[in-house]
């Protein structure tokens, strides 16, 4: 897949929003809330609790399912966007070299634990995001933004990007 192709196809995550379940009718405020709960819970564990990080899956996979949004969408998008992560995170091996763990002569380092700790906060973090894009209207999202007092001019300022980002992309 092209990183274009990966990247631009916001027409059809705004698609899924509009199906009819129960993740979809569920008021946006909620949606919003939870997933902002949701990413500070993951970003907030410690660099070297990985097995900590894996009971939030359980988040991403109820809002898939119920939500009937196409697992193979929301891997490839994460698939796209992934390569920045991950060359911020392979530098952590050479930079953290505490050995935390050591079977039989295999010794794993903190650099190593903290790396596949950062690539699974982005899986949950960015798949959260995607998923709530995917359950809910950009206007939906941007509704809730503005009944939860964030400033009118940030909440215009995120539609006319949405609005305008179309026409960017048709022009292209």
């Amino acid at each position: 897949m092209s990183f274009e192709k990966g990247f631009f196809n916001v027409g059809y995550l705004d698609s899924l929003s509009y199906r009819d379940t129960f993740v979809h009718r569920l008021d946006p405020r909620v949606k919003l809330i939870a997933t902002i709960i949701f990413i500070v819970c993951v970003v907030s564990l410690p660099k070297y609790e990985v097995s900590g990080l894996l009971p939030f899956f359980i988040f991403p996979i109820f809002m898939t399912t119920v939500g009937e949004i196409p697992v193979r969408y929301i891997l490839k998008k994460l698939l796209v966007v992934s390569p920045f992560v991950v060359f911020i995170a392979v530098f952590n091996p050479f930079i953290d070299r505490k050995v935390l763990l050591s079977v039989g002569g295999l010794e794993i380092t903190g650099g190593w634990v903290s790396l596949f700790s950062i690539i699974i906060k982005f899986v949950l973090t960015i798949g959260a995001a995607l998923l709530l894009v995917a359950t809910t209207s950009f206007i939906g999202i941007c509704e809730a933004l503005g009944r939860m007092k964030v400033p009118e001019v940030f909440v215009i300022q995120l539609l006319f990007l949405y609005r305008y980002l179309f026409v960017l992309l048709e022009e292209a």
